[in-house]
């Protein structure tokens, strides 16, 4: 895959490092610049490489063409990737929201441990505050919150609703509790 090129120079968020994120994503499966200084919904595609180490994902690779890299990881996509710069969960934070392209994709993803490690990996690397995954059903798994592996669902014993979920969330960098506004996007929310 080709990697698309984020245009950050009339963003309000700074990139760190430059103007520019290069990026492992297509947009609308074009490789052409992206230009996200509106702060709307930014639409990506990309395909993830997980290892097939658990019966889930055995199953998968069974149904899928497509051959294992030197560490036996096998490329899975492609995936959509919905950047919303305000996040309905809490307008301080930005949510990453990863999207299976098909059935036997999803039903990996809710099935898969191996899956679930690879989202929760990333969402730790990049200073994530809530890794959920979402089973098209009533209930989410949460996989990370507040920089601790999870294994709860909301609704759930722990958390009734998602604003309980929420409200456990820190305030982002430079904003009070309660108040809604922006931060830089190294704070995630993967959904």
């Amino acid at each position: 895959m080709r990697r698309g090129r984020v245009d950050c120079r009339r963003r309000r968020w700074p990139c760190r490092g430059g103007d520019q994120l290069l990026l492992p994503f297509t947009s609308n499966f074009k490789t052409d610049q992206v230009d996200c200084s509106d702060g709307s919904t930014l639409h990506l595609d990309t395909t993830l490489m997980f290892g097939v180490d658990d019966d889930a994902m055995r199953e998968f690779a069974e149904t899928v063409r497509g051959e294992r890299d030197e560490h036996g990881r096998l490329a899975v996509g492609y995936i959509y990737l919905a950047v919303e710069f305000t996040s309905w969960w809490h307008p301080g934070y930005v949510s990453l929201r990863f999207t299976a392209a098909t059935t036997g994709m999803s039903q990996a993803f809710e099935r898969s441990a191996s899956i679930r490690e690879v989202f929760t990996a990333l969402t730790a690397a990049s200073g994530g505050i809530c890794c959920l995954l979402d089973t098209e059903s009533v209930t989410w798994q949460i996989c990370w919150l507040n920089g601790e592996p999870v294994q709860a669902t909301v609704p759930g014993a722990r958390f009734a609703g998602h604003q309980d979920l929420v409200a456990t969330w820190p305030p982002p960098d430079g904003l009070r509790a309660g108040t809604p506004g922006r931060t830089n996007w190294t704070r995630t929310v993967s959904a």
